[in-house]
């Protein structure tokens, strides 16, 4: 997955990278941020590694969700978020809601508590669902904003 991150963002014309994703696209935006050298990553209720493999165990109700379980498992076991972001520099913008049903806000407060790089910011917001802040104009504005000033830091 990362590496598909990275042929896509190889198609890009040179400049300044962000990241961003929500839910399992939060995980990978966290894992491919540092590969990738980006500029900032905005992560919404990102999932962990536990949150996927439920996902994972769980796929016979989703019918047309395909995956190679044993090669997605063994992916997952080699990349947990909570070993990744505290090496992560990238500036990272977290967002969760606080009534998201399948990853709890709490797995968003430990990464961002485990994170180490300067800029940092979690937002939590009440109620809502796992779906809501992705469509959220407000928080569309916020992740622009925190995106432009990264740009903005990094020359």
């Amino acid at each position: 997955m990362v590496e598909d991150v990275a042929a896509i963002a190889g198609l890009l014309p040179p400049g300044p990278l962000a990241l961003r994703g929500s839910s399992l696209g939060g995980y990978v935006a966290l894992l491919a941020a540092e590969r990738l050298d980006a500029d900032a990553v905005v992560a919404i209720c990102p999932a962990g590694t536990e949150h996927l493999l439920r996902l994972q165990s769980h796929r016979d109700q989703a019918p047309d969700f395909r995956l190679d379980a044993p090669a997605f498992e063994a992916f997952l076991r080699e990349h947990d978020l909570s070993l990744v972001v505290p090496e992560l520099r990238t500036p990272m913008l977290l967002l969760h809601a606080e009534g998201d049903e399948q990853i709890p806000v709490d797995h968003s407060a430990a990464l961002y508590r485990a994170a180490r790089m300067p800029r940092k910011r979690l937002i939590a917001l009440p109620g809502g669902h796992h779906r809501s802040i992705q469509h959220d104009p407000e928080m569309q504005g916020e992740s622009l904003r925190f995106v432009e000033k990264a740009f903005a830091a990094r020359g």
